[in-house]
């Protein structure tokens, strides 16, 4: 069997989890704090994935009942997942952003229901062009919601915020809000060592999903993810540690790289509707294909595209206006 887990840094574990989806790996990272022993991302509460991780450990003489800290970059599935079974055994001080803890509770409730049932919900998709009157709403639910794959922690032992330094053992991992692929991402500073733990905002090789969602109307996600991007260049770092992908160097060049991909893809938008004004949907069709492909997936791209085009609104370069019902863009 391949090592699951690398010590990437004197003290500091990446530990490989498998994932039933794409990206079919996410890193998670064991610092070894001298004395105490905090995780950073949990993985999703799969049986493989519980089982690659007591694995991982094992093979530095822990187990998972000797955490003394969880703390949480976002409560997507495979960062936060696993964390009620994983606190459950070690009895670890759990640690996330309000906003995240708050989604996590909804994305609970929205397991044993549906959101898109809801009138705001559904006026929200036809606002923007999507047809969900056509579709069946359970196509747009991601397989594993309402199962037991994501059982996060709701009711957190401390929430964290920008600038808030937690001290585990002879460790201090300092927070650094990143809001923008979900409004209360954080990446982990370990000033000392120069060593960033950055979750999904500053993957190596892939852009995180940035969208507005019914929840989140009248936002700037974009607006918020490209500002995160200036924000985490002001510290020096040394050793980048993302989710997804392999560990890297040079973390101002990858933002930059990110920032530029956003604003190419917002122009490339703009363009499309600088003749005629046009739906999210619409753009999006034309953006990202309109060859067939899993609805969740469809719906990602109109609300991703969304988020670029109510960016391009508030800097000023594109309005909004109704068309009947629906909401249109158009570069000015």
């Amino acid at each position: 069997m391949a090592t699951k887990i690398v010590e990437v840094h004197p003290g500091i574990y990446e530990i490989f989890l498998p994932l039933p989806m794409r990206p079919t790996i996410i890193n998670v990272y064991l610092l070894d704090c001298h004395g105490a022993w905090a995780l950073v991302d949990t993985g999703m509460n799969s049986p493989e994935s519980i089982a690659a991780l007591e694995a991982a450990m094992a093979e530095v003489g822990i187990k998972i009942e000797d955490l003394d800290a969880i703390i949480a970059t976002h409560h997507h599935i495979d960062h936060f997942g696993a964390s009620g079974e994983i606190r459950r055994r070690s009895h670890a001080t759990t640690h996330i952003h309000r906003l995240e803890a708050e989604r996590a509770g909804r994305m609970v409730e929205f397991g044993k229901t549906s959101s898109h049932d809801r009138p705001e919900s559904r006026a929200f998709f036809v606002r923007h062009g999507f047809p969900i009157e056509q579709l069946a709403p359970t196509g747009m639910r991601p397989a594993w919601m309402g199962t037991s794959m994501y059982g996060p922690v709701t009711q957190p032992d401390r929430f964290i915020d920008d600038h808030d330094v937690i001290k585990i053992g002879d460790r201090e991992l300092e927070v650094i809000w990143t809001p923008g692929h979900s409004p209360g991402h954080n990446v982990i500073y370990i000033r000392k060592e120069k060593v960033m733990i950055v979750g999904d905002h500053l993957l190596p090789k892939i852009t995180p999903h940035v969208g507005i969602y019914p929840d989140a109307a009248g936002t700037n996600p974009l607006g918020d993810f490209l500002n995160s991007q200036l924000k985490v260049q002001k510290f020096e770092v040394e050793l980048v540690l993302p989710a997804h992908g392999g560990v890297y160097h040079d973390h101002r060049h990858r933002a930059n790289q990110l920032i530029e991909h956003h604003r190419y893809r917002e122009a490339e938008m703009l363009d499309l509707t600088r003749k005629t004004p046009q739906t999210a949907f619409e753009v999006a069709q034309q953006v990202f294909g309109g060859e067939e492909r899993p609805l969740f997936h469809v719906m990602a791209a109109t609300f991703e595209t969304l988020a670029h085009l109510e960016f391009a609104c508030f800097e000023g370069r594109a309005r909004r206006s109704e068309r009947g019902e629906r909401t249109v863009f158009q570069a000015l």
